[in-house]
């Protein structure tokens, strides 16, 4: 019995993901390019929203609203302008604009896809 147990805690067991990834560097970067609201709609037609605010130096509280929920994190901006909340990644494209990737998981195969959703930047 404790050999299948200790299968199904293998199976089931994610691995860690670092929020940086490795070899990211960090500089000051200018607020009036990140803060405000980001606003689009991802394929399944769905809005999606993330809220930058209190922009110092190279970190930001990012608010990540999507049809899955919300989540907070206090992001780091790499100096390629991106910066990762969750299993998503957020990078600026533009002048007011920018794009959003997410993993998705399926929890019965374990296949991962992505999903990318341009946003505007609104206020």
């Amino acid at each position: 019995m404790s050999d299948i147990m200790s299968i199904l805690q293998n199976a089931y067991a994610s691995t860690p993901q670092s929020l940086i990834a490795p070899g990211s560097k960090f500089a000051n970067v200018d607020p009036t390019k990140w803060q405000g609201t980001w606003t689009g709609k991802d394929s399944s037609n769905q809005p999606v929203t993330v809220s930058i605010t209190k922009v110092s130096g190279y970190r930001a509280n990012v608010v990540f609203s999507s049809s899955a929920g919300d989540q907070f994190q206090r992001a780091f901006i790499t100096t390629n302008n991106t910066f990762r909340i969750g299993d998503s990644q957020f990078a600026l494209t533009g002048s007011g604009q920018a794009a959003i990737t997410t993993i998705n998981t399926d929890a019965t195969t374990g296949i991962q896809t992505s999903s990318t959703t341009d946003l505007t930047l609104k206020s």
